[in-house]
């Protein structure tokens, strides 16, 4: 415990000096004892010095008296250095404190992704028993045939299964590389931490030892000790100890976000570590070519193809943004609203018609092969007189199609296995305006007007309300699969630029403006920012695709 001030009386006949203080302090150009000290000129005097030169103006206090007030200035200084030393020492357990749950909250994070993989891996080769039991058990029957049969079946469940575990390998091994990536930044942070307390401490401790060794001689305390108080007061006034827990927060906060999400989207697993805000970093830039008259993206194919509509020609791009290649996958003439993978061989689109009449739609929903060769097409109620129709499509996590015509009330929930529909979702008192977004959580967002989003159940209660007046006529939703995390992309009039906000499904506006682009001199329309399974985000500024990783910082 820190001792109590001594009385003010015990404390002064600690800190006055002596009658007749240091005699061995004199005036250097008289020789005389000094006794007096000129507050103008900062200098101490004798009595001679004191009538030849320091007459009025001059004011003039004794020498001891000068002592005695220089000693309590340090004295009371004294506390507050205390304090402080112990302030700061308090935080050395607190930092390692906080470096241990760090490292611990990592650990749990990278065992939950060594054990997922370990099912996975295991499911996998539980496969490859089970396929070669059943080859055995067909090759009884012809001997030479089967046994063809059986060495073909092998070599290429042999070739299945080591590209299924090659993928789930690198997988695991990525994501324990973005593991390690993000603890190596927090123990750089840690680490600097520890350096700027200590620094701090080791500042303090300086400062009370040249107050102990200038307290030794009168003179040495009245020359140096301004510029040891104005030292004091500097470094008291950075208040490292805030600095330095506000920080450990922050770390404990960001580190605590981080987790491991996995899925399945279009029928293919994915996983990756994600849940915190981070800093979104180009990886490239992908040219839209030139033939792609007024282009616009429409969604995703695969995890590398993007769907480009080109809006004057009516026709359809697929670009791939490892390779950047862009061709042309359906002609003149159908204009694809919005597209999404059912599995790994099916995508459903949906479209704009002009021609529309009776009570249904036909041509509005479409669904294509991996090569873009229509399978078939799908039916819905027409609602409305207009014969110009725009049907919008998403796939949820179970495989449905989910599908809705622009200005109506309905979500029509569609079994692709037979086109049949399951659910007929309607929101009273509320249209569709643009794009559906299937939730993982089975809830869907829809846009509602220019400028808002609602998240409403499959029994089309609402659930959340999403709005904000900066994004205006020309925003854009669309949904993470993997977090349910929201990216509207609009128009920033005020900055000029194409933004995107970061949005949770709750309608808390987690981060504005993640990235940023301006938008070309080359028409087009508004586009969505799409957000890739891996966790890559695609913004498009009329002329490029521009190609964003998200990135852990402190």
């Amino acid at each position: 415990m820190a001792s109590k001030f001594p009385k003010k009386k015990s404390r002064e006949n600690e800190l006055r000096t002596r009658k007749g203080h240091d005699m061995t302090w004199s005036c250097d150009k008289h020789g005389e004892p000094i006794k007096l000290y000129c507050v103008q000129h900062s200098i101490s005097i004798c009595h001679v010095c004191a009538t030849k030169n320091h007459q009025k103006p001059c004011k003039l206090d004794d020498i001891e008296d000068v002592i005695f007030q220089r000693r309590v200035n340090f004295y009371d200084k004294k506390p507050k250095i205390e304090e402080t030393k112990k302030q700061l020492k308090t935080l050395v357990p607190k930092i390692e404190t906080v470096r241990a749950n760090a490292s611990r909250s990592i650990d749990v994070v990278e065992d939950q992704v060594k054990m997922t993989f370990e099912d996975k891996l295991k499911n996998v080769r539980d496969k490859k028993v089970r396929m070669l039991r059943e080859i055995d058990e067909e090759a009884d029957e012809e001997i030479r045939i089967i046994n063809e049969k059986r060495e073909k079946r092998i070599k290429d469940c042999n070739t299945e299964i080591e590209k299924e575990e090659k993928f789930l390998k690198y997988n695991e091994a990525k994501l324990l590389s973005d593991t390690k990536t993000i603890s190596e930044v927090v123990t750089k942070k840690t680490n600097n931490l520890t350096g700027k307390n200590q620094h701090a401490i080791n500042t303090l401790m300086n400062i009370e030892s040249t107050i102990k060794r200038i307290n030794q001689h009168d003179e040495t305390l009245v020359n140096e000790a301004p510029q040891v108080l104005a030292s004091i007061d500097d470094n008291l006034s950075l208040n490292v100890h805030q600095e330095v827990s506000d920080c450990l927060n922050r770390i404990q906060i960001e580190v605590e976000r981080v987790k491991f999400v996995e899925g399945e989207v279009g029928g293919e697993y994915y996983g990756r570590i994600d849940g915190y805000i981070g800093k979104w970093e180009l990886v490239k830039s992908i040219h839209i070519p030139s033939v792609v008259k007024l282009p616009r993206v429409c969604g995703f194919i695969s995890e590398d193809e993007i769907c480009v509509r080109g809006e004057i020609n009516k026709d359809t791009h697929d670009t791939n943004i490892n390779t950047q290649h862009t061709e042309k996958v359906i002609d003149e003439g159908v204009l694809i609203t919005s597209c999404a993978p059912i599995d790994s061989n099916v995508i459903v689109c949906g479209k704009v018609r002009d021609d529309c009449t009776g009570d249904r739609l036909d041509g509005c929903i479409t669904l294509y092969d991996r090569q873009w060769k229509v399978i078939r097409d799908i039916s819905i109620p027409r609602n409305g007189h207009a014969s110009y129709c725009s049907v919008y499509v998403d796939v949820d996590g179970d495989g449905m199609i989910i599908a809705a015509q622009f200005n109506q009330s309905n979500i029509y929930v569609i079994n692709p296995a037979d086109d049949k529909i399951v659910n007929t979702i309607t929101m009273q008192g509320k249209k569709v305006w643009g794009e559906i977004q299937a939730l993982s959580s089975g809830d869907i967002v829809w846009k509602t007007y220019y400028d808002k989003y609602t998240v409403i159940s499959r029994s089309g209660e609402e659930k959340s309300a999403i709005h904000c007046n900066e994004w205006g006529l020309f925003s854009e939703c669309r949904v993470d699969k993997l977090t349910d995390t929201l990216y509207i992309s609009y128009w920033d009039r005020a900055r000029k630029t194409c933004a995107v906000d970061q949005v949770s499904r709750g309608g808390v506006i987690q981060a504005r403006r993640i990235v940023e682009y301006v938008k070309s001199d080359r028409p087009y329309y508004s586009s969505p920012c799409l957000v890739t399974p891996s966790g890559y985000l695609v913004g498009c500024d009329g002329d490029k695709l521009h190609l964003y990783k998200n990135t852990f910082i402190l």
